[in-house]
C-alpha cells in the first residue's frame, strides 16, 4: 500500500510539472512569419512597412510613404529577431536609433528609443495594421 501511495505521488507532481511546463512555449519561426509577415501600413500617416523574412536570424523592412514615394523606391533595414521581437540596434553612423517592433492584438507595434544629446525616457511609438 505504501508503494502504492508513492507511485500516485509521483505521477500527480509528474502531472502537474509536465502540465506546467507547456505553458510559455516559444514561439516557432512559422508563427513568427505569419505574426510579421507582409505588408503593414499606418493609416494616418500613410507609412507603410513590408517585413520579409532571410533567414532565421534577421528580417528585412522596405519602408516607405505610400502618399509620397513607391515601394521600390523605400528604405531598406535590418531587424533581428530576439525573444519574437524585431530588434533593430542603433547605428551611429547612420543616424538611426534603437527600435523594437511587436505585434500586439493584430497591429504591429513600432517603437524607437530616441538618440542623440536630447535623450528623453519616453519611446516614439507608431501603430500600423496589415493591409488587407
Amino acid at each position: 500500500m505504501l508503494s502504492f501511495k508513492k507511485v500516485f505521488l509521483y505521477l500527480i507532481v509528474l502531472f502537474l510539472y509536465k502540465s506546467s511546463s507547456y505553458g510559455q512555449a516559444p514561439l516557432t519561426m512559422i508563427q513568427i512569419q505569419k505574426q510579421y509577415g507582409g505588408i503593414w501600413i499606418d493609416k494616418k500617416t500613410s507609412r507603410c512597412l513590408q517585413i520579409t523574412f532571410e533567414n532565421d536570424s534577421y528580417v528585412m523592412i522596405t519602408d516607405w510613404t505610400a502618399k509620397y514615394q513607391c515601394r521600390a523606391s523605400g528604405d531598406v533595414y535590418k531587424a533581428f529577431i530576439k525573444n519574437a521581437r524585431l530588434v533593430m540596434p542603433e547605428d551611429k553612423e547612420h543616424h538611426a536609433p534603437y527600435s523594437e517592433i511587436t505585434v500586439e492584438k493584430n497591429k504591429l507595434v513600432y517603437r524607437t528609443k530616441p538618440n542623440g544629446i536630447l535623450k528623453s525616457s519616453t519611446w516614439d511609438k507608431q501603430i500600423f495594421t496589415r493591409k488587407k
